[in-house]
Parts: C-alpha cells; sequence; structure tokens
C-alpha cells in the first residue's frame, strides 16, 4: 500500500482533498457543476451577476479577472439565430469589397 493510500477507510472527498497536502503533493478538489454552482466563495466574492434571454433571467459568472472599479455588464443574451441575418449580410457585402 502507498503511503497516500494508507490514510485509511474510506475518506470523504474533504478528507481526499486534504491527503495530497499532508504529503508535499500539490492538488486541488475537482468541483462538478453543482460544487461550482454552489460553492460558498462565489458568492462570498460577488462574482454571480444576471443576464437577460428570450427563456428569462439566468445568472453568469464574472470573468476571473476583474478590476474593483469596472463593473462588467451582463446583456441580454440573443435568441439563437437572432443575428444571423445580419451577420451574413456584413460578411457578404465583405466579400463583394474584395472582389474589387
Amino acid at each position: 500500500m502507498t503511503a497516500a493510500g494508507s490514510v485509511g477507510g474510506s475518506p470523504d472527498s474533504a478528507e481526499r482533498a486534504d491527503s495530497p497536502d499532508r504529503f508535499g503533493v500539490p492538488a486541488a478538489r475537482l468541483n462538478d457543476v453543482a460544487g461550482l454552482i454552489e460553492h460558498p466563495q462565489l458568492e462570498a466574492r460577488n462574482r454571480w451577476r444576471e443576464g437577460e434571454t428570450p427563456a428569462g433571467p439566468v445568472r453568469g459568472l464574472l470573468p476571473p479577472m476583474t478590476f474593483s472599479d469596472v463593473e462588467l455588464p451582463m446583456g441580454r443574451v440573443p435568441a439563437l439565430g437572432e443575428h444571423t441575418e445580419a451577420i451574413l449580410a456584413e460578411l457578404a457585402g465583405a466579400l463583394d469589397e474584395g472582389d474589387t
């Protein structure tokens, strides 16, 4: 049995997350989606913002790097295909300009 395996019993995830540290192994616990959504630090650090979608409001995370004096907007999320015609028209115009 390895030193890390000799901890004994059936450790829960908190005990398993602590055991590499006891042996000087750099490691971190990997959260699943529920663990991410419910992570207490995200709430404590006010990392969640609300944005609008055609189906109603959704919560989203701020980017990892932010500045304390800049509030990043969470704009409305477009519906699927909402801007397709405008984008295709713009691309067609750019292609036409490239032909001259």
